[in-house]
């Protein structure tokens, strides 16, 4: 009776396989920003006409990343036989001088690139200065793998500041960001405003504060080397570069009249 079964199960997945059901009719491309559809495509190995029953999460997995800009999320199918390929693109965010040379971080720290001597101008978000490398001289830097630091907690941070600078839509207008402390970061901005931020909560308040100060600012041209201090994520404490010079004012000097001289 168990022979049977087990050849009865092998006649439906074979019918299965074989079924016009399960052929891949049209294929999609969910999460690429920069990545074109054919692009990805190519990259995962489907091909229209493909049984959906020969594809793996992990097989898909292992030929999408193969490409570091991409992160297999997961694929769907529906009745109408269209394949999804759901991804994430990593995308440059950020630049780090580490031993000597420049790399390119996605959001998380991952590396995507190294340009050797020459500063990438072609990545959206800031300089990354205040990293704590591993200093083990057996340590290097792999693309594809997260930048090898000692306190993972500042790339967190990092990833926290750089994501909500692209939510707020202050990504391109910032030049570097310090996370040498944790508690007292800061950002740079193109213009060349220190953006005092202090630790990463609140970090949407303390944004969206900082960018309506610079939106008053900027067209006075007076940003240039001044302090934004929005640590409290209440108010900002704006000092200018130059402070204004106090004029004293002019005061009349009293004059003492003399004393009478007295008669002999």
């Amino acid at each position: 009776a168990m022979a049977v079964l087990v050849v009865a199960v092998l006649a439906v997945l074979f019918v299965l396989a074989s079924s016009q059901v399960f052929k891949v009719r049209s294929i999609l491309v969910v999460g690429n920003r920069n990545l074109l559809k054919d692009e990805v495509i190519a990259q995962s190995g489907v091909q229209l006409g493909d049984n959906l029953l020969s594809l793996s999460d992990t097989e898909l997995k292992k030929r999408l990343e193969k490409n570091r800009y991409i992160e297999y999320i997961g694929h769907e199918f529906d009745y109408r036989g269209t394949l999804t390929l759901r991804i994430n693109e990593r995308l440059g965010m950020g630049v780090v001088n580490a031993y000597g040379r420049y790399y390119v971080l996605d959001v998380s720290g991952i590396v995507l690139e190294c340009t050797g001597s020459v500063f990438p101008d072609t990545v959206a978000g800031p300089a990354i200065s205040g990293l704590l490398m591993d200093n083990n001289k057996r340590v290097v830097v792999v693309i594809g793998e997260k930048i090898p630091v000692r306190d993972s907690k500042q790339l967190e941070s990092m990833e926290r500041v750089l994501t909500m600078l692209d939510s707020v839509g202050m990504l391109g207008r910032i030049s570097q960001l310090d996370v040498k402390n944790l508690d007292n970061m800061y950002l740079m901005t193109t213009d060349g405003a220190r953006i005092v931020l202090g630790d990463d909560a609140k970090l949407e308040t303390k944004l969206l504060i900082a960018r309506e100060v610079l939106v008053v600012r900027e067209p006075l041209g007076t940003v240039k080397g001044a302090k934004i201090d929005v640590s409290s994520a209440k108010e900002a404490h704006y000092i200018p570069n130059t402070l204004p010079t106090i004029t004293p004012v002019p005061t009349a000097t009293p004059t003492i009249a003399p004393s009478a001289t007295p008669e002999t």
